[in-house]
C-alpha cells in the first residue's frame, strides 16, 4: 500500500499509468490491495474514541466504534446502539438498547457495557467527551436491554449527548489497559481495525459480526494528504474515492473534470479567534514582560472591526462559507438570526485602539492550523494582512495541527485561530466558554479562560429546561454575554466540502464527519 509519500511520488509521473491500469483491477474497496480510499486533510491523533474532540480523529474512530445515537444531518438524534429513549422523570432517561450487538473481538455487548462507557466518558480525567455525561449520576440495568440513566440534575438534550459517546468494550480496557486498547482499538462498528501510522493513515476492513447493514466498500483506507494539490491530484486521477476539502479555487477543476463532483453543504464550524484575557503581562505571543492589550475590551472589538470577513468569504472561499454574527451556528437552537456581525471598519477599529493607549498598535504573533481547516494558512495571512492596516503586526505561525492544538491547549498563545463545530448550544457553552474547573469537567477547551458567572448560571438553568422556548431564550442570553465581552470573535461559517468520485453516493454532513458506511456504489 502507498504511504503519503509515495502517494506523492506516484502523481508526479504515473497518473496515465494509473488510468490505464485501473481498468484491470478491482473496484476500489473489494480488496485489501485496491482498497477504497478518503483523503483527509490531516489524520487521527488518538484511536481512543473518548481522548480527542476533534472532527477528523473523530471520522476515523467512527468507523470502529458506534455511539449510542447518531445525530441525522439536520441535527437530530437517531437509533443506534439506543432504539429508542424516553425521559422518565426529569433526573431519568430510559434507553431501549439494541440486541444482539457484539463487540469485534466476539463479545456480546451488554447494556453494563453502554452504562459504564457512559460513567468512563464522564470520569476518565482525559476524556475530552466530559460535557457530554457531566450530570450523569449513575445507571441501572431494567430487564434484558433497558438501561436507566440517572443524573443529578435535569437534561432534556441528553439523546443529542448520547450521539458524543462512544460504546467500549470496558471489561477489556480494565484487563488490557487502556495503552493496548488505543493501539488495537475494538468496537461495535462495521468496520474492523486492521493498522495505523498515526496522523498518517488508517487501514479498515468490513466486520462480518456487525449489527446492521454491511457497508458498500469492504476494504478502506483512510489516508492524511495535508496538501490540497496532491489531494485533488489524487481523487482526479482515480487513487481516491473521496477528498476532503477541495480549495475553493479548484471548484471548477473538479466540475469540469468529468471524473467527480462536489459534495458543499453548510456547515456547522464556527471559524474564531481566541483571544488570551486572562494574563495581564506574560502573555505567550507577546514580548517578555509586554503588558497584555487584550485585557481591555476596547482591543479585542478593534480586532473584530479590522477584519473584513466578507473580503475573506469572496476571495478566499468562493463563497463557500458565510458570514458569522454570532459563535452559534445556523441549525443550532440558539441561534438569533435577528443578530448582525461586527461591520468591517478600519476608522472605528483605529479609534479604539487609540483610546486604549495603542494608537502606534503593538506586535503579536497569530497561532493557526496549516492541515486542519479548509484555507487555514491562507485565512490566518490574510487577518494577519488586515490587522497590519491598523498597525498591528501581526507574526502568522501557522504550523500542524498535531504541535497547534498542544501548544494552545497549554496556554501558549496570544491570539489563535481554530473551529469550533458542536452538537448543541449548551455543550458547547460548557466546553470552550464556561469558567474553568477541571474537576467539574467545565471548560475543557476554554483557552481564553474565559469565565462569567452570570452566564454560566444562566446556561446552567437552560440545561435543566425541557420547555423548548424557554430553554432557546435563556440560551440566548448567556451568549449575548459572552458576545459582548469578546474573548472569542466568530468570524464565519466554515462550509464542509469534499470531492466524491463518480461511482461514489454520497453527501456531506453538516458537522463535518465522514462514514464511508454511509456511501454507496452508483
Amino acid at each position: 500500500m502507498f504511504g503519503r509519500s509515495k502517494l506523492r511520488g506516484a502523481l508526479i509521473g504515473a497518473t496515465l499509468m494509473v488510468l490505464i491500469a485501473g481498468s484491470a483491477r478491482a473496484a476500489p474497496g473489494d480488496s485489501a490491495t485496491q482498497p477504497f480510499v478518503v483523503a483527509f486533510k490531516g489524520g487521527a491523533t488518538t484511536l481512543d474514541p473518548i481522548m480527542r474532540s476533534e472532527t477528523t480523529t473523530n471520522s476515523w474512530q467512527r468507523q470502529i466504534f458506534d455511539t449510542i445515537t447518531v445525530l441525522s444531518p439536520a441535527g437530530v438524534p437517531e437509533p443506534r446502539i439506543a432504539t429508542a429513549w424516553k425521559s422518565l422523570s426529569p433526573t431519568e432517561w430510559q434507553l431501549t438498547l439494541r440486541q444482539g450487538v457484539h463487540f469485534q473481538n466476539g463479545a456480546l455487548m451488554t447494556p453494563e457495557d453502554v452504562g459504564a462507557s457512559i460513567m468512563d466518558t464522564k470520569n476518565n480525567p482525559k476524556s475530552q467527551y466530559r460535557e457530554y455525561a457531566n450530570d450523569v449520576s449513575g445507571y441501572k440495568v431494567v430487564g434484558g436491554h433497558t438501561l436507566v440513566v440517572t443524573f443529578t440534575r435535569p437534561n432534556p438534550v441528553f439523546p443529542i449527548y448520547l450521539s458524543q459517546i462512544p460504546v467500549m468494550p470496558e471489561t477489556l480496557i480494565a484487563k488490557e489497559g487502556r495503552a493496548t486498547f488505543a493501539n488495537h482499538p475494538i468496537g461495535t462498528g462495521p468496520y474492523r481495525f486492521v493498522s495505523w501510522l498515526a496522523d498518517d493513515h488508517l487501514v479498515l476492513k468490513t466486520w462480518s459480526g456487525f449489527w446492521g447493514t454491511k457497508p458498500a466498500f469492504r476494504h478502506v483506507r483512510l489516508e492524511s494528504i495535508p496538501e490540497a494539490a496532491t489531494r485533488l491530484a489524487a481523487l482526479l486521477s482515480g487513487q481516491v474515492q473521496v477528498a476532503e476539502k477541495i480549495d475553493p479555487s479548484d471548484f471548477a477543476r473538479v466540475r469540469a473534470s468529468g471524473r467527480a463532483y462536489l459534495s458543499i453543504v453548510p456547515g456547522l464550524r464556527t471559524m474564531y479567534l481566541g483571544l488570551d484575557v486572562w494574563r495581564p503581562t506574560g502573555s505567550a505571543g507577546m514580548a517578555p514582560g509586554e503588558k497584555n492589550p487584550f485585557m481591555d475590551r476596547r482591543v479585542r472589538k478593534a480586532i473584530a472591526e479590522a477584519i473584513n470577513v466578507p473580503l475573506i468569504r469572496d476571495k478566499i472561499f468562493n463563497g463557500a462559507a458565510a458570514v458569522a454574527a454570532q459563535f452559534t451556528p445556523p441549525g443550532l437552537e440558539a441561534y438569533d438570526p435577528a443578530l448582525k456581525p461586527i461591520p468591517y471598519n478600519q476608522a472605528v477599529a483605529r479609534k479604539l485602539l487609540a483610546a486604549a493607549g495603542y494608537a502606534h498598535g503593538f506586535t503579536m504573533r497569530l497561532d493557526a492550523t496549516n492541515d486542519r481547516y479548509l484555507e487555514d494558512s491562507l485565512v490566518a495571512q490574510a487577518i494577519g494582512g488586515m490587522l497590519g492596516n491598523v498597525s498591528i503586526t501581526v507574526k502568522v505561525n501557522a504550523i500542524p495541527k498535531a504541535i497547534f492544538f498542544p501548544q494552545i491547549d497549554k496556554g501558549d498563545f496570544t491570539m489563535y485561530f481554530a473551529g469550533w463545530s458542536g452538537t448543541d448550544p449548551i455543550s458547547t457553552w460548557n466546553a470552550i466558554f464556561h469558567c474553568r474547573d477541571a474537576k467539574a469537567g467545565f471548560g475543557h477547551v476554554n483557552r481564553a479562560h474565559y469565565c462569567s458567572p452570570k452566564a454560566d448560571a444562566l446556561m446552567a438553568k437552560a440545561s435543566q429546561t425541557f420547555d423548548d422556548a424557554k430553554r432557546i431564550a435563556l440560551e440566548r442570553q448567556a451568549y449575548a454575554i459572552a458576545a459582548h465581552d469578546l474573548a472569542y470573535i466568530p468570524l464565519y461559517y466554515q462550509a464542509e466540502v469534499a470531492g466524491v468520485a463518480n461511482g461514489v453516493v454520497w453527501k456531506e454532513r453538516p458537522d463535518g464527519l465522514i462514514f464511508v458506511w454511509q456511501m454507496t456504489r452508483k
